[in-house]
Parts: C-alpha cells; sequence; structure tokens
C-alpha cells in the first residue's frame, strides 16, 4: 500500500514540479512584461504574483525535504542553484509587479512611490541574492564532494 503511494505521489508530484521550474523560469520575464505595460497604458494587470511565489516555493520545499523526490537535483545538479535564483529574481520583480498594479487599480500608492518601491523590492532582493549566493555558493546541496 505504501509502495503504491509512492508511485502515485510521484506520477502526481513530477508533472506540478515541471511545470511549477518553467513558472520560475518563465516568472521574472512575464513580470517584466506586466511591468512595461501597467507602466505603459496606466492600466492594471491580473497580479497573480504572491500566489505563484507561494506555490513555487512550496513545492521548491517539498521537493527539497522529501528524500525519494529529491534524486532529481543528484541526477542534475545545475538545477537546485538555477531555480533558486529564478525564485528570487521572481519575487523581486513580482513584489514590483504587485506594488504597481495595486497603483494602477486603486490609485494607493503614488505612481511615484509605487515605482520607488518597485525598484527597492528589486534591489532588495538582488542584495539579499548576492548575500545569499556568497554564504552558500551555487551548487547543489545533494552533489557528492570531495573534502579537502
Amino acid at each position: 500500500m505504501m509502495r503504491l503511494l509512492r508511485v502515485g505521489g510521484r506520477l502526481v508530484f513530477y508533472p506540478l514540479f515541471f511545470f511549477i521550474a518553467v513558472s520560475i523560469l518563465i516568472g521574472p520575464f512575464l513580470a517584466i512584461d506586466d511591468i512595461r505595460t501597467m507602466l505603459q497604458y496606466g492600466t492594471p494587470t491580473g497580479s497573480v504574483y504572491l500566489f505563484m511565489i507561494g506555490l513555487c516555493s512550496f513545492f521548491l520545499y517539498l521537493s527539497i525535504r522529501i528524500e525519494t523526490l529529491s534524486w532529481i537535483y543528484t541526477k542534475w545538479p545545475i538545477l537546485w542553484p538555477i531555480l533558486q535564483m529564478g525564485l528570487f529574481m521572481l519575487i523581486g520583480l513580482g513584489l514590483g509587479a504587485t506594488f504597481l498594479n495595486s497603483w494602477a487599480e486603486h490609485n494607493f500608492p503614488s505612481k511615484g512611490f509605487a515605482i520607488f518601491l518597485a525598484i527597492v523590492s528589486f534591489i532588495g532582493v538582488r542584495v539579499l541574492m548576492s548575500w545569499w549566493f556568497h554564504r552558500h555558493p551555487a551548487s547543489s546541496p545533494f552533489a557528492n564532494r570531495r573534502t579537502m
């Protein structure tokens, strides 16, 4: 029975994980396009970035914490650092798009302050990403390394 649950869980998880990985990699480009559209036309776009950030973070957490699902990072060790960088960029640009969407939809905060918040969120996430990769170099936590 447990084996059936594991196989069924994998059959459900991996297609969703593929969708999440593609969303993490394409998400920052979609956010840039939404930001450009909001600034150019002043109209709101459907801002689902907070939900997208939460869902992607949850699936990445599951893929790391559950041992039977983390084999994908040993097979492709570059996948984990790429997904981390993509998630950081999605967080920065998604927060900026959310601030600008709030301006375009509700006129609260003002346009200048919304642009300022978007720039601060992007720069803040870039600084956080620099600190993170300085502290934890971009490599898979599952790769077998020789100790020096």
